[in-house]
């Protein structure tokens, strides 16, 4: 597999757009760079015409102040892409200017405009369709004795056409889910030690319904996923049944939230916790739970099960609404197990079980995961689970007491999240493992829990690929072989000797056929250069991989 730049022909240009704010403005410069090839990466340019010729490939820096500037991308696929920001422009006292940007797939402007949003909401979630991409903004919780409003924005990338849809929900609730389907909008929203409750929203007239997921209190919603046949929803609940046990159901509910459909879901024991789960239709009349579990006591009175230590995966299967079979399988009992852990700790945990005659299943390490969405692959389920961790660092420094001794105060900074490891796993129809496989992420650390790891299918073979600190890593497999080990791409600047120093809120994302975009905050320095030898930027570029 390659992975190459593309160009639309051009041998140099550049755009700029003026978009200006209360405090400074900004100047967006679409540049055409050259990156340097490499075994990995070959110089492969798209000419309009249709003819390849080797040429610089589409890349966009946006001069950034810091890296806690709001950029956001969502690829939109043939439509191009979608660039917004909150700027520093009032609207008016509760709202702010968000400014949204449109790219055709070549990187050429299609148009700009401006959303006043209220100043306390953020960017959450977004759903794409055939024309239409839908974002959800919520509310922050950063202020108080403010109203926890959310907003629906739907944007028609091929004319420009933005549609706003407001709504309300209770202090407190925190929205866990959104799905848009068929006009309808649905979110999923928890509520500490209450009832979550399902919120429906037809997007045309702009009316808004919410029921409660059950009776009782304690009842959350870990997923959910509209029905095409129907207007109605699919989801999986929780419910508190005691502290050291939880009760798991695949219920169906209509715009009322009367249940047409409701399965238990039999997890064999109680220390069991479904900690995140996603749901497929591999076959007619079969629906197929895929996800990871936690173990023990611990694991049933988390707080946040979506941040919580997770022991394996586990994969349920129902058919016409009777479940037929639950498969847990230890994070220890993988194939990957030694490249994930480490085999010498696995080593030293099969020596304590068979000296205390117990299974290697009885021990967990227990990992924080986030979890993917499952995609179907060659008749397979596919599973998607990034291992990851907090980390900080400790600062000190020098104080002194009442008599004007010096001592040392020493506390810890939270530097992000590190992400260490992916697994990839293969489920049949019976939610059995088949396969699993891994890729090692390297120098990866991050404010937020979204996913890293791109998984892609390419014939009989899986590329799994994700950008870290200026350079795409890649791995390919077919189930448990290693097509090709994990390699890494050095994408160059703007100019031959810039030097990224330093990359944040780095991502990798798949764009449509078997393009990609790779954007984030870099750090550059350059010292060939005379003047701006060392800048902060939010950029862009265009890959394509191919075998």
């Amino acid at each position: 597999m390659k992975v190459k730049v593309v160009s639309n022909g051009a041998t140099f240009f550049f755009l700029l757009l003026l978009l200006r704010s209360t405090v400074y403005m900004w100047r967006l410069i679409l540049i055409l760079l050259i990156l340097a090839g490499n075994p990995v990466i070959s110089l492969v340019a798209q000419h309009p015409s249709g003819s390849n010729y080797a040429d610089k490939p589409l890349r966009i820096e946006i001069p950034a102040r810091s890296v806690n500037e709001t950029y956001r991308i969502i690829p939109c696929g043939t439509n191009g892409i979608i660039v917004f920001f909150r700027s520093q422009e009032a609207a008016d006292e509760a709202r702010t200017n968000w400014y949204f940007t449109c790219y055709d797939t070549n990187f050429q402007q299609l148009w700009v405009k401006s959303v006043p949003l209220y100043n306390d909401q953020d960017y959450r979630f977004h759903q794409k369709g055939s024309d239409t991409t839908a974002l959800l903004f919520v509310h922050t919780g950063k202020t108080r004795n403010t109203e926890n409003a959310y907003e629906i924005l739907r944007i028609v990338p091929q004319n420009g056409t933005l549609i706003l849809n407001t709504g309300k929900l209770e202090i407190g609730d925190v929205v866990e889910v959104f799905r848009v389907h068929k006009g309808r909008a649905w979110l999923g929203v928890n509520s500490k030690g209450l009832a979550g409750k399902i919120v429906t929203i037809s997007l045309k007239e702009g009316i808004n319904k919410n029921f409660a997921l059950g009776n009782g209190s304690q009842i959350s919603v870990l997923w959910l996923l509209p029905d095409t046949l129907s207007v109605t929803v699919s989801a999986i609940v929780s419910r508190q049944v005691s502290k050291k046990s939880i009760e798991y159901y695949l219920v169906r509910y209509d715009t009322n939230g009367l249940i047409r459909r409701e399965v238990l879901i039999n997890t064999q024991t109680n220390d069991r916790t479904l900690n995140r789960v996603t749901v497929t239709k591999p076959d007619n009349g079969i629906e197929l739970l895929l996800g990871i579990y936690g173990q023990g006591v611990a694991a049933s009175s988390q707080k946040n099960p979506s941040t919580g230590e997770s022991t394996g995966l586990f994969g349920v299967s129902i058919t016409n609404g009777v479940q037929k079979a639950i498969n847990f399988y230890n994070f220890l009992e993988l194939k990957s197990a030694d490249a994930i852990v480490g085999e010498n700790d696995i080593m030293a945990l099969k020596k304590k079980a068979l000296k205390k005659k117990k299974s290697l299943t009885e021990y967990s390490l227990d990992f924080s995961v986030l979890l993917h969405e499952t995609i179907f692959f060659n008749d397979q389920s596919i599973l998607t689970a990034e291992i990851y961790s907090p980390q900080y660092h400790t600062e000190s420094f020098t104080d002194f007491d009442f008599y004007g001794r010096p001592y040392t105060n020493s506390y810890s900074v939270f530097d992000g999240y590190r992400f260490f490891n992916a697994i990839v796993a293969g489920f049949d129809t019976q939610g059995k493992l088949l396969w699993d496989n891994n890729i090692e992420i390297r120098n990866l650390v991050s404010l937020d829990l979204s996913p890293k790891v791109v998984t892609y299918p390419n014939g009989k073979e899986l590329m799994l690929c994700y950008v870290s600190d200026g350079k795409i890593g890649s791995k390919i497999i077919q189930g448990n072989d290693v097509i090709e080990k994990l390699d890494f791409t050095t994408l160059d600047g703007l100019y031959p000797d810039d030097k990224v120093l330093a990359e944040t809120k780095g991502l990798l994302s798949y764009w449509y056929g078997n393009y990609f975009l790779s954007y984030g905050y870099q750090e550059i320095k350059n010292i060939a250069l005379e003047n701006n030898n060392k800048r902060l930027v939010f950029y862009f570029s265009k890959l394509r991989f191919e075998k």
